[in-house]
């Protein structure tokens, strides 16, 4: 079963779909039915499915278990917190520097810290589900913190607070971070639970999919419904009503939490982990480092530093760990594709306050420009897996491998930097809101397009290729990438050392080609799992003459 620590983000959720299906090739179809008669309440006769099977089929079986209700309540739960969350993100840079006068640079850092939170809390939330309170209690706790948060950031956008409000808006959006980060993979979690395993494996894949298309499609209404919201109504003698954009999206947690609630009813009881693997991978790495420091000046060495922790941790769990080790290496350098991809919210907002916003005779409101973002992603997902990929592997016998295809993405996310400094370029030799937002689309398509090729393939081979017990090892590594990428943000906008927002852009999509480069060489080395064998482990005992490890192969890995 798939746990919140294994989860965390939603990105997993293709991956986690085609683990769900291999689980039912591996033990559903040999699953002896004995005494299924005392079963008979639960199950049903099996139908036909109209839903999208994601790149595969799900194979027929006789009889199936009902599907969980359960589940409603978290799509739905997931739906509304998703928008809320979202839609935050979508006006704060230009509430900051608009309504609350901070100016541009600052906005952007606390934007940008904001999602630092956002996503390093994941980590916390599922620690404490997985292993202390459980996936509804830890929802129902982070909740309140989520509430208050809500009220203290509609609090700060009222006339005549006397508060501070550099420090009222930092407590707010503090509490918003870690409500909203706290909670993501256990949401996500609970729901998997419902599932009894492996009789579900498909209706699982079927959850895991469904999951994904209800997160984005919040996420695409979160760019569209909130700034018409505040474009649209006045109060407090403005123009633009943020009390009443909060308020929204405020509504739209607490029906989120609402439904969550009712579900109670139905949500089956949770057994926690004896133990965290969390912590017992940095205790690994810890105890390893440590002997391998008390050993400095002994003859008698491992030839592999990690094989210190034998001992006090089995062999084939250090084993594991040097091979999540391994794999995390593939992530030293993408930090930085994370740093491009935030500036959805931020920089890019900003540059669309400039250009003209009338398309086809529409005025649009400069941050829902980026709604754009998730309308190209749902063309170019089913447009690659079900007519590009296939006419690739058909006429030319080639399919695009899962390490070549982070690099063509970093490519691309590059690429959207080169066009937005284009697009800065032309807007500061031209008078002020004469260039037509449209040439934004460019940046915007290449960016998806990275997306499609770099994240998601990338956190699907890290987690496939990761030993069962570290795949929430290696979610942990991949939100820490994309914390981290808003940190470089906040580093170089603070630092101030380029002299305009056009020499912004380029400055990062150089550096993002450098990054890719070096996820190259990184890659060049890396082999897939097929290649039989592993890590050899050598005990103290052992002769002088210690084993190498086996060398990588230079088979297409990227």
């Amino acid at each position: 079963m798939f746990r919140a620590t294994e989860i965390g983000s939603e990105e997993t959720l293709p991956a986690l779909a085609e683990l769900a299906q291999v689980d039912y090739e591996a033990n559903g179809r040999d699953l002896e039915w004995s005494g299924w008669r005392g079963e008979r309440t639960k199950l049903k006769r099996p139908h036909r499915s109209s839903l999208p099977n994601y790149g595969f089929a799900p194979p027929p079986i006789r009889m199936e278990y009902r599907y969980p209700r359960a589940v409603f309540f978290v799509l739905a739960t997931k739906f509304f917190e998703a928008f809320a969350a979202n839609g935050i993100r979508t006006v704060l840079a230009l509430y900051l520097r608009d309504d609350l006068n901070f100016t541009e640079s600052f906005s952007t850092v606390v934007l940008h810290i904001f999602n630092f939170f956002g996503q390093f809390c994941p980590i916390i939330g599922a620690i404490l589900a997985d292993s202390y309170m459980g996936n509804v209690r830890t929802i129902s706790g982070f909740c309140f913190l989520y509430a208050f948060g809500w009220l203290l950031i509609t609090l700060t956008s009222l006339p005549a607070t006397a508060i501070s409000m550099v420090l009222l808006v930092s407590v707010a959006l503090l509490f918003l971070a870690v409500g909203n980060g706290s909670i993501r993979a256990c949401i996500t979690s609970l729901g998997a639970l419902q599932f009894k395993m492996p009789e579900q494996s498909v209706h699982l894949a079927e959850y895991f999919s469904f999951y994904y298309i209800v997160y984005y499609f919040g996420i695409f209404l979160s760019k569209i419904v909130p700034p018409m919201v505040r474009a649209n109504t006045q109060c407090f003698d403005k123009t633009e009503c943020y009390p009443a954009v909060f308020g929204t999206l405020g509504s739209a947690f607490l029906m989120a939490w609402v439904i969550f609630l009712i579900g109670k009813y139905f949500y089956k009881s949770e057994k926690l982990a004896a133990d965290n693997i969390l912590f017992k991978f940095f205790g690994c790495i810890k105890t390893a480092l440590v002997k391998k420091w008390r050993r400095r000046k002994s003859t008698k060495r491992f030839n592999y530093w990690l094989h210190n922790a034998v001992g006090p941790y089995d062999e084939d769990f250090v084993n594991d760990v040097s091979r999540v080790l391994r794999i995390s290496k593939l992530f030293v350098p993408l930090p930085f594709y994370f740093a491009l991809l935030a500036q959805q919210d931020s920089s890019w907002t900003f540059q669309a306050t400039q250009m003209n916003t009338t398309v086809l005779g529409v005025t649009i409101q400069p941050d829902q420009a980026k709604a754009v973002g998730p309308i190209f992603l749902f063309m170019l997902i089913p447009l690659w897996q079900y007519v590009t990929a296939p006419l690739l592997r058909r006429y030319f016998n080639w399919e695009l491998q899962p390490l070549h295809s982070v690099t063509v993405g970093g490519i691309c996310s590059a690429g959207a930097f080169f066009c937005a400094g284009a697009v800065q370029e032309q807007i500061a030799i031209s008078p002020l809101q004469t260039v037509n937002i449209a040439w934004q689309l460019p940046q915007f398509f290449l960016l998806m397009l990275g997306e499609l090729l770099l994240s998601i393939p990338g956190l699907q081979f890290a987690f496939t290729q990761a030993p069962t017990s570290m795949k929430s090892v290696v979610t942990a590594a991949w939100f820490l990438n994309n914390a981290f990428g808003n940190l470089i943000v906040v580093v170089v906008t603070e630092l101030g050392i380029l002299s305009s927002q056009m020499a912004e852009y380029f400055f990062y999509a150089v550096v993002m080609l450098v990054c890719i480069i070096l996820f190259s060489l990184l890659a060049y080395d890396y082999t897939l799992q097929e290649r039989k064998g592993g890590l050899y482990v050598r005990g103290l005992d052992n002769d002088i003459e210690e084993r190498d490890l086996p060398s990588t192969s230079r088979s297409g890995s990227i």
